[in-house]
């Protein structure tokens, strides 16, 4: 389905001028392309410059949980701070954070100093500014499209992701090679031309009235937040078992790279590897309007669950690169088509008060598990090696299918998919109780 049939449908019979006419956009766009560019290399490299330096499985995870620790503990707080303070600022200050932070790392390798401490610490931080970026990204879309033009916007924001890890994945595999300290140089440059980008956009800002900045005020607004996914019984439990999977792919990211290295393989097949994931997941956010226009949310989230336990199992028995980058392909594939429309959904129910405070919910459940995955995945590798991780990988993907399945057939969740498309047809106003509405996903990403 094209970006022209997407708007059409989202706006009915009122014509709108295409996104990419749109300058706002394209400024959003642009600069958020080089922040995820930068973000996706510098990460990649973490684990390969611990692994390929130390050796150490567990060193390796730790730092992947430090990256992504802060999904976990940053994401309520974040959610509340970035509906009151002015979304174009936080992206700006998050973006320059993220280049003094990773510029650091490209300093101390350039002298010949590795330390573990440094790279957690480093990871950790730029996590952190990530989830203020990306929750402020997310919110600001309804200020520089029309509604009707969100769902498109979204899946352009999702193919452009997928787009950068084809692109930053296998590059900064390449330039690891040359050099330990020239990927988090070239990250550092792309921050740079991210902050020049974005400082050019303008985005409306919306102050709220009668806020409170105390700490109990911070609490009531998180608590608004998580009752109103709460509510939403089926979605809340699509959250949940999605963040199960998510869970079980950060472990597998892992634990492919470590058998790269085992197998005495170049660190670029590993960017190899999570580049033909990167082009399924291309395709993948292409074709999610496609899908989520012919089935209901509990179908897509029940069929996708089954896929991918029936794929998993390969990843223990077919150990070749290129078999790896052919599984990678296929479970990408159908992660990015759910992504597009989980987003979309989000965005467009959402009142646009609460959007900071959804969006961390959202992403607290759905990737906040992904810190834990790469932590256990560390400790499992050391303890039962590749294949038996691999294997507990596939039994906890079979499991999730299993409680997909038996979920979404019940009867209720039919019912809260028609009642969620009724709500995002409604006016938009920022709700702490209600009845509870849910998932029809109309475009579908730790």
């Amino acid at each position: 389905m094209t970006s022209s049939e997407l708007e059409a449908r989202d706006g009915g019979e009122e014509k709108l001028p295409p996104l990419r006419s749109n300058a706002r956009f394209r400024l959003l766009w642009g600069g958020s392309a080089l922040s995820v560019m930068a973000e996706r290399s510098s990460t990649m490299a973490f684990t390969l410059l611990v692994l390929w330096h130390t050796g150490s499985k567990s060193a390796a995870g730790l730092v992947g949980f430090s990256a992504l620790l802060p999904m976990l503990v940053m994401q309520l707080p974040a959610g509340v701070l970035v509906d009151r303070w002015d979304r174009r600022r936080v992206m700006l200050v998050c973006v320059a954070g993220r280049a003094l932070a990773i510029g650091s790392v490209a300093v101390s390798l350039a002298g010949d100093e590795v330390r573990v401490w440094h790279i957690a610490i480093v990871a950790f931080v730029q996590g952190s500014l990530t989830v203020f970026y990306q929750l402020s990204e997310r919110a600001a879309v309804r200020g520089v499209v029309p509604p009707q033009q969100v769902s498109t916007a979204m899946a352009q924001n999702e193919a452009r992701s997928r787009a950068v890890n084809f692109v930053g994945h296998p590059a900064s595999g390449v330039l690891f090679g040359l050099s330990a300290w020239v990927p988090f140089l070239s990250s550092t440059g792309l921050y740079l031309m991210s902050l020049l980008t974005l400082a050019r956009l303008r985005i409306p800002h919306k102050k709220r009235s009668g806020k409170v900045k105390s700490a109990r005020g911070m609490r009531e607004e998180i608590s608004s937040g998580l009752r109103w996914v709460w509510q939403r019984a089926y979605f809340r439990s699509a959250l949940l078992i999605i963040a199960g999977s998510n869970l079980v792919f950060q472990g597998l990211i892992l634990t492919v790279a470590v058998m790269v290295r085992e197998q005495g393989r170049p660190a670029s097949t590993v960017g190899l590897i999570m580049a033909a994931g990167s082009i399924g997941g291309l395709l993948g956010a292409f074709s999610g309007g496609w899908l989520s226009s012919r089935l209901p949310m509990r179908r897509v989230m029940m069929y996708a669950h089954v896929a991918w336990a029936l794929i998993m199992p390969g990843t223990v028995f077919l150990l070749h690169p290129v078999t790896l980058g052919i599984l990678f392909f296929i479970t990408s594939h159908i992660g990015a088509a759910v992504t597009v429309s989980g987003m979309s959904h989000q965005v467009r129910i959402t009142p646009d008060a609460m959007q900071g405070r959804v969006g961390s919910v959202v992403m607290l459940l759905v990737s906040g598990a992904s810190s834990l995955g790469a932590l256990g995945t560390g400790y499992l590798l050391e303890g039962v090696g590749t294949r038996g991780t691999l294997a507990i990988a596939s039994g906890v993907m079979a499991l999730l299918a299993v409680v997909a399945t038996v979920v979404f057939t019940r009867p209720g969740a039919e019912r809260e998919d028609r009642s969620a498309q009724d709500e995002a047809s409604g006016p938009q106003r920022e709700l702490t109780a209600g009845p509870p509405t849910t998932m029809t996903l109309r475009r579908i990403d730790g």
